[in-house]
């Protein structure tokens, strides 16, 4: 059964689906609702994917200054440990919400420590597009210039925010 069968009503569901999950993350974070937060953001899979692309991104710069270096490896092992524990401090509600407002997340915010925030400021100027009938992205453009874009994946009827894409390119 498709979903142009019977009214189209699922069709509806599922294309304002992104659009309501965006709208309960902002509201779980003015709201300091975590539990809310919980339900529309898949924190594992979101700290992972960002883990993954900083750890790509460090050792592609680091191949070619490590490349004879014996002591390489154990460099790369201690630099995925820093990395972890970055990405675990920095991907909280505090952190979405500035990266929301198209600000850098501060270090030493914590989830209990939420500065009052006004839910129109969050995803300000984004755009929004569905890269599949399972995939929706939000591009939020940054102070310094490039856009952090925010993943959206679908399953069955609910979304859940599961990626960050955020620009690892360095500046000359």
């Amino acid at each position: 059964m498709d979903c142009l069968s019977s009214s189209g009503t699922g069709c509806g569901i599922v294309a304002a689906g992104p659009y309501w999950t965006v709208s309960a993350i902002k509201t779980g974070i003015v709201e300091k609702d975590f539990e809310k937060l919980s339900e529309n953001i898949e924190f594992p899979t979101l700290r992972q994917n960002i883990k993954e692309q900083f750890n790509a991104a460090m050792m592609k710069n680091a191949a070619a200054e490590l490349k004879d270096n014996p002591f390489a490896a154990l460099a790369a092992g201690l630099a995925t440990k820093m990395i972890d524990g970055i990405v675990d401090s920095f991907v909280t509600p505090s952190g979405l919400a500035a990266l929301m407002e198209g600000k850098e997340p501060s270090k030493g915010e914590n989830n209990g420590n939420i500065p009052p925030l006004k839910k129109d400021n969050l995803f300000k100027n984004a755009r929004f597009s569905y890269d599949s009938t399972s995939k929706f992205s939000i591009w939020v453009p940054h102070d310094n210039g490039e856009e952090v874009r925010f993943v959206l994946k679908r399953d069955g009827l609910s979304w859940k925010l599961v990626n960050l894409v955020i620009s690892m390119d360095e500046k000359s």
